[in-house]
């Protein structure tokens, strides 16, 4: 017998097995969002996991009108809708109704935009023409020659839109001298696709500038049409490269039923006009969970501008196109945003041949522009927190988003009683 308990004692305890296993499966429940109601039927109940993120950071959250913390956290809530808002001293405030599921993250990503941006002034002698280049980082203009300008000011001028690790940016790059055998002022600028060169025609002759070097130029008078034509085929491979990303079932609609606008800066969504009654197909099966909750439109109709989501696979309502004809429209809107375009003629492309338009994407990829007779309001791309960022002049529907979305760039003249022409402003929004 004391043999046998001896042989008893030498086994291992079961126990702290079972406490790690009952451990283990215990922590993997409350990271899948378990918690314990003590009610009635004390049980482990499944809540949703709300995971809130702001831009700026440390912003507010408030669930149902109710504070609970700060963004960049992650609450548990039961399984249901809520309204949620973001909010922060001296931004516009973020407010959505989302969907909580059991076992599910549901995140927000807030980009609060302030409530009184300042104004800096980028230019200051006067300037014409401004132009984005396709890759959304520089601005071509002119500075004429005039009785207020040094000579030596005129001409050919690009600023690109980067920041010095310290937040300084660049100055202005003159790239072209004023000749009075070649007036900048009475010329047409268009962007090469690679957003290297810039070609100018000034009637009489037409010159090719890189942007790396000042009066770097070659005279291509004999064959800028030629030139030009290459150009635009290759903006029109490119927009179809980026739509060969998408399911086919979406291509077959986009290119049939829908003229496309503009793909976002990522490429992962598109802004398209329905020209036909046609249904946007579902490509993803059984469709994702934790997506954004606010309602799709599936069914399109002619006139109406949508978003389509291929992450998400998701269609958005976005505006009437009635809407849109009464506002103000923007010709220098991103070249990265323009919609795929037939072949124009030399003499269109001979003036700069571009798309006019006055709704495009931010640089956030979650946000649309729109400029409006003296504002510009910002939207999420499912038509929600729609704001107004900038109410004040701004000329032509010139405006420019920097590449990382912490300010816009717009063409304005706030003194019009001393200065004749427009300069170019940021609004800071960072």
């Amino acid at each position: 017998m004391r043999t046998f308990f001896h042989k008893l004692r030498g086994i291992p305890s079961p126990l702290p097995l079972i406490f790690i296993i009952t451990t283990t499966v215990l922590l993997i429940l409350y990271g899948r969002g378990y918690r314990p109601d003590f009610t009635k039927n004390p049980q482990l109940k499944p809540t949703g996991l709300l995971s809130t993120t702001s831009d700026p950071v440390g912003s507010q959250v408030y669930v149902n009108g109710e504070l609970k913390t700060a963004t960049d956290n992650t609450i548990n809530l039961d399984p249901g809708w809520y309204t949620i808002k973001i909010a922060k001293e001296g931004f516009i405030p973020w407010q959505k109704e989302l969907r909580l599921q059991g076992e599910v993250v549901t995140r927000t990503d807030a980009f609060l935009f302030p409530t009184s941006p300042s104004l800096s002034p980028i230019t200051t002698v006067g300037i014409e023409k401004p132009l984005l280049s396709p890759d959304g980082t520089k601005i071509a203009y002119i500075i004429p020659k005039s009785d207020d300008t040094v000579t030596k000011k005129a001409g050919l001028w690009v600023y690109e839109l980067v920041e010095h690790p310290l937040g300084f940016n660049r100055d202005p790059k003159q790239l072209g001298t004023f000749e009075p055998l070649f007036n900048f002022s009475n010329s047409n600028i268009v962007w090469s696709p690679d957003s290297q060169q810039i070609l100018v025609d000034a009637g009489s002759s037409v010159r090719l500038y890189t942007t790396s070097k000042a009066n770097d130029f070659q005279d291509i008078s004999a064959n800028s049409t030629f030139i030009l034509v290459d150009w635009q085929e290759e903006r029109i491979l490119k927009e179809k490269q980026k739509l060969a990303a998408f399911k086919q079932p979406v291509i077959n609609t986009a290119t049939s039923s829908a003229k496309i606008i503009a793909f976002s800066p990522d490429e992962t969504k598109f802004l398209y006009e329905a020209t036909a009654s046609a249904v946007m197909p579902s490509v993803l099966i059984p469709p994702l969970i934790g997506t954004n909750p606010t309602e799709e439109k599936r069914k399109i109709e002619p006139g109406k501008l949508y978003v389509y989501d291929s992450r998400e696979d998701k269609n958005y309502f976005v505006l009437d196109k009635k809407e849109l004809e009464q506002l103000t429209p923007s010709p220098t809107a991103s070249p990265k945003n323009k919609s795929v375009l037939p072949s124009p003629s030399p003499s269109q492309l001979a003036t700069g041949y571009k798309l006019p338009s006055n709704i495009y994407w931010f640089p956030t990829n979650r946000h649309l522009v729109l400029t409006l007779p003296g504002k510009i309001d910002i939207m999420e791309y499912d038509r929600t927190n729609w704001v107004t960022v900038y109410s004040g002049p701004f000329i032509d529907g010139f405006i420019a988003p920097w590449p990382n979305g912490s300010r816009i760039i717009v063409l304005t003249n706030l003194n019009p009683g001393v200065a004749r022409l427009p300069n170019l402003y940021t609004v800071n929004l960072r």
